[in-house]
């Protein structure tokens, strides 16, 4: 290698550095970044707890009307089979009696 090329050579590696240089972080571009990082992650917590805090909500009140409706199935149930009930002691106090 002659010392026109090593010269060349040492020319391109410091145009390819000075042109890189400037898109380079500093410390303080990264301190910058991550503070707003930081601040951006507590937005989406608050609100991912609100939109959880209103799923879990919603969720609640459908619980409360299925057990409602449950409950009501039950009494309506516990109603028929006492009625049927009642008729055939009916029918069979009739027919024995008969």
């Amino acid at each position: 290698m002659t010392v026109d090329q090593s010269a060349v050579d040492i020319e391109r590696r410091l145009t390819a550095i000075e042109t890189t240089l400037p898109t380079l972080a500093t410390k303080a571009d990264i301190q910058a970044m991550r503070t707003e990082w930081k601040s951006d992650l507590g937005e989406m917590r608050s609100e991912w707890k609100a939109e959880f805090g209103e799923l879990k909500a919603e969720l609640h009140a459908r619980e409360a009307r299925l057990i409602k409706w449950v409950a009501g199935l039950v009494v309506a149930g516990a109603a028929a089979a006492a009625g049927v009930a009642i008729a055939v002691n009916q029918v069979l106090a009739a027919g024995v009696g008969g």
